[in-house]
């Protein structure tokens, strides 16, 4: 794809096509945009910028962000939030995921052509995975099922059945907890108990990590949504 990168490397064009749409596209799962300053320009406005976009996986990489002045001639202040945003598979609802800026901002250090770049490192930090073990893990919704090697240092049994991120069910011949504090389980499904989510299963016999997404800390405009 042909990118075009602005200023402060947020995307303006893929393929010619405008980030302004692109944006449209994920409209809902985004605080709604605005501006409002008085005349001695105090006042607040919430933009979005585009960083990264996976047409595959229909999800996209936007910083969300906050300006806002308090005085007369006073500087402007400015608070961002990145974020992960698509639509749930199943149910289509719209969703967003607080994620690390600087793993956002280093991938386009690294390759400033793919706009799908950002949505990998993106995911890559929320799972705390490498980018082999992203392109082999099996997700529902932000938990990924992660085929592991060996096997794993068992700080504590649970049994076959545990429950992770609330509502994600995880049903295995054996499930335990590692001595760092992972959540492994031999031959697993995972079945989500809001049925927001398909099931997912293990593509073969052998122990997976199971993998919460971690979220990075958001300002009260651009916190999480959905599940």
């Amino acid at each position: 794809m042909n990118i075009k990168r602005g200023r402060f490397d947020q995307i303006e064009t893929v393929d010619s096509k405008p980030a302004t749409s692109i944006l449209d596209h994920f409209k809902a799962a985004l605080p709604e945009r605005f501006v409002k300053f008085d005349n001695a320009c105090r006042g607040d406005a919430l933009n979005h910028d585009l960083y990264g976009v996976d047409p595959e996986q229909d999800v996209a990489v936007v910083q969300v962000r906050h300006s806002f002045r308090r005085y007369r001639n006073g500087f402007l202040n400015q608070h961002k939030t990145y974020v992960l945003c698509g639509f749930n598979e199943l149910t289509k609802q719209p969703f967003r995921h607080p994620v690390g800026a600087a793993a956002v901002r280093a991938s386009i250090r690294r390759d400033p052509t793919d706009p799908a770049a950002p949505v990998r490192a993106a995911q890559r930090w929320m799972w705390e995975v490498t980018e082999r073990q992203l392109a082999i893990g099996i997700r529902q919704g932000d938990v990924l099922l992660v085929p592991e090697r060996g096997q794993p240092k068992v700080a504590k049994e649970i049994g076959t059945e545990h429950i992770v991120g609330q509502s994600h069910q995880i049903r295995a011949a054996r499930v335990v907890v590692t001595i760092d504090g992972r959540v492994w389980a031999f031959s697993p499904s995972v079945w989500h108990s809001k049925n927001q989510h398909d099931p997912i299963f293990a593509d073969h016999e052998g122990w997976h990590s199971v993998r919460v997404a971690r979220e990075e800390m958001a300002w009260n405009f651009s916190v999480r949504l959905g599940d």
